[in-house]
């Protein structure tokens, strides 16, 4: 049978194997929760440059559009100056006139 001296031996050496695993496991834990938190703060800083991704992409995509249609407003204005140098060569030609 247990005596009091003995249970008192026992409970200290539970107390310092748990004050030891405290000791250990706390620090560890504390870690852990901070990392979480910097990989939620990173999770949503990524979150924002996606957003600020996408947007760039669908502005860089209206910017392409609209250089498109200035490139082919472009070329149809160099076809009419084609056209009018040639209309004003058949005038001349046709007035007799020199260049």
């Amino acid at each position: 049978m247990l005596n009091i001296g003995e249970m008192a031996t026992w409970a200290g050496w539970f107390a310092t194997i748990a004050g030891l695993i405290l000791l250990v496991i706390r620090p560890i834990l504390s870690s852990f929760t901070k990392i979480s938190d910097n990989l939620t703060k990173m999770a949503h800083s990524l979150d924002l440059i996606n957003r600020d991704l996408e947007m760039s992409k669908s502005d860089r995509m209206s910017i392409h559009n609209e250089l498109k249609t200035h490139d082919e407003r472009l070329d149809r204005h160099n076809e009419r100056l084609i056209e009018h140098t040639e209309q004003i060569k058949t005038l001349f030609k046709e007035s007799g006139v020199k260049q």
